[in-house]
């Protein structure tokens, strides 16, 4: 018989949640960057295995949020309505990091959820053993049976969760097509993409300054896709940058772009990208690129 599960992969900034969530697919879906808030809306991850559909919904970083600050706002909003969605929580612990006081506070909020939570401990390549049985027992400690290592950089022990997850999928039949790999619209997954070229091109600060809105995303007669973004900076010194000397740098993440957005969509991609200066586009909804954002913002 098929079944089906919605499981929410949860956690601190920057501790993994969509390196694992790409391991688990087996392609890249979700953005990555080492920058923290590099996701700012949860996607879902459609995975097959044999009878089984395991939904992932890849959520960003669980921090708290400024009040004066619309787009953290967003962030944190999207992250706690997917868990609310699932069947299951994991929790993604970064092992260089371990029960600091965050995730100590993040794991007290999703107790109250009253689902069930799994402890993954993430980057275990990059600490010893004695530090890993550390974290096994803080987690041991605060009640927790199942607690289970991982490195999604390297793959470690990624296919022992995949059927690990698989086995709490119990709601009966499939919800997607057999091919289908998310539901998120192309078009987002467009502007994600391009976002991520410019937060691994761009210096530090840079990035959290700007977003990117697809503004047409048109399927042509050859099967070929044609799009038209807009990067969104807050200053004339921002819009220099990613433009870069005679067009170098936004010529070089266009095409980096275009080859990744060609490879999820299977086909050619026409891309133009166009830089504009919106000094308050951090505090006006209309100009992120997210999903069901209007339904976010309601409940405010």
């Amino acid at each position: 018989m098929k079944t089906h599960g919605i499981i929410a992969i949860v956690g601190a900034p920057n501790a993994g949640k969509s390196t694992l969530t790409n391991a688990l697919l087996g392609q890249k879906l979700s953005i990555v960057s080492p920058k923290v808030q590099t996701t700012r809306n949860s996607i879902k991850a459609i995975i097959v295995e044999g009878l089984t559909q395991l939904i992932l919904i890849d959520t960003p970083g669980i921090f708290i949020p400024r009040d004066d600050k619309i787009l953290e706002r967003i962030i944190v909003k999207s992250a706690w309505q997917a868990l609310r969605e699932s069947n299951h929580i994991c929790f993604l612990i970064d092992a260089t990091v371990g029960l600091n006081v965050e995730n100590l506070r993040i794991i007290a909020d999703l107790k109250k959820e009253n689902l069930p939570l799994t402890i993954l401990i993430n980057k275990i390549d990059l600490v010893k053993k004695s530090r890993l049985l550390e974290i096994f027992a803080g987690c041991a400690d605060l009640g927790f049976e199942d607690i289970i290592p991982i490195s999604a950089e390297t793959k470690d022990g990624v296919e022992k969760l995949k059927k690990f997850l698989c086995a709490k999928c119990q709601n009966p039949n499939w919800i997607y097509d057999e091919d289908q790999i998310t539901d998120a619209p192309m078009r987002f997954i467009a502007s994600e993409i391009t976002r991520e070229k410019l937060f691994l091109k761009l210096n530090q600060e840079l990035p959290y300054s700007l977003t990117v809105k697809t503004d047409s995303y048109e399927i042509l007669n050859n099967k070929e896709i044609k799009i038209h973004q807009t990067i969104y900076v807050t200053k004339e010194s921002q819009k220099s940058i990613v433009v870069g000397k005679n067009g170098s740098m936004i010529k070089e993440i266009g095409q980096e772009a275009r080859q990744d957005i060609g490879e999820i969509a299977g086909t050619k991609i026409h891309l133009f990208l166009f830089v504009k200066i919106k000094k308050d586009w951090m505090n006006d909804v209309e100009s992120y690129e997210m999903v069901d954002v209007e339904k976010m913002i309601k409940k405010f």
